[in-house]
């Protein structure tokens, strides 16, 4: 036999695990295959990696040396492989952008000029992956107070806005004909939620609502705006609502007292990306259609007239 990638990823595995049962777990094995693949390799080594308990195994000394040098080989491996995908996405490639669904993301791929490939991904997380691993290159992507963003060090980040959350409420709400509403006047409102995620946002108006007097009663869970604005229509619930964009009938959108609801819109880029050194340009553009968004809401102009700026623009 020869020693191939599987060998050393199985070996490496079994180290980590500390059992052959939890490796197989790991691997996606059987216990038999795995146990069956650790003699061959033992035999091709021709000594020994592990020693045998009912505890598990541990390594030889032999072992030790092997594991060590197939870390370095596997990491290696990722190495070449992300070198090798950066270099095929030359400078005459499309810029490969993902991020939250938010105005930012499409005012991003319009400054981009049409040379872009796009995909909307809600999960910090699973942005954070695609970054590291050189499967894009730039992203859109949330911060809420509280929760902050942990970037590898090749990954870049700016500032695109800081927004205020309004509250959108019925038309038969009592503050629904007032310039605000202090977040207390919700106290005993229903709201529609979307489903807790990564990016802290439910945790972080859990936490204001309990500063200001009151436990969110949450009523419906819903990541969908069409659906939320429904369940204030017909049940008179009330639910957040970012500041862009039309308001429909029957529906108020109100900023709050204070501003305690707020999310940073954050753009981030891999370094080594042939883009990011347009980041200045891109950032401009993306901030002057932005403006352009806020001059047609009539409610969000009106905040930002009066001192909104200041705050969406404060880093």
């Amino acid at each position: 036999m020869r020693l191939e990638v599987r060998h050393l990823e199985l070996v490496v595995a079994i180290a980590d695990c500390g059992s052959l049962r939890k490796a197989a777990a790991r691997l996606h094995l059987t216990q038999p295959a795995v146990t069956t693949q650790l003699k061959r390799i033992e035999q091709h080594l021709g000594g020994a990696l592990f020693v045998r308990s009912r505890e598990g195994v541990r390594l030889t000394a032999n072992g030790t040396d092997f594991v060590q040098e197939a870390r370095s080989v596997l990491t290696r491996l990722v190495t070449l492989e992300r070198v090798t995908r950066r270099n095929a996405h030359s400078s005459g490639a499309p810029t490969r952008l993902a991020g939250i669904p938010a105005y930012h993301f499409g005012l991003l791929v319009s400054a981009l000029k049409g040379d872009a490939t796009s995909r909307t991904v809600k999960e910090t997380g699973t942005l954070t992956a695609l970054l590291t691993a050189g499967e894009i290159d730039l992203a859109v992507m949330r911060r809420f107070p509280g929760t902050g963003l942990t970037l590898p060090p090749n990954v870049g980040h700016r500032l695109l806005t800081r927004e205020p959350l309004f509250v959108a409420v019925p038309d038969s709400h009592p503050y629904a004909r007032e310039p605000e509403i202090p977040l207390a006047a919700l106290a005993g409102d229903s709201w529609v939620m979307p489903e807790p995620d990564d990016s802290g946002m439910n945790a972080h108006f859990a936490r204001e609502c309990t500063a200001a007097g009151f436990e969110q009663r949450i009523a419906h869970r819903s990541g969908e705006a069409h659906v939320a604005l429904t369940l204030i229509r017909s049940c008179g619930a009330v639910c957040p609502l970012y500041p862009v964009g039309g308001t429909p009938a029957g529906v108020a959108r109100l900023p709050v007292t204070g501003n305690p609801l707020v999310r940073e819109v954050v753009l981030a880029w891999r370094l080594d990306a042939p883009i990011a050194g347009e980041i200045d340009e891109l950032c401009a553009r993306v901030a002057a259609g932005y403006r352009e968004l806020v001059r047609e809401s009539e409610v969000y102009e009106r905040w930002w007239r009066a001192g909104g700026e200041a705050f969406a623009t404060r880093s």
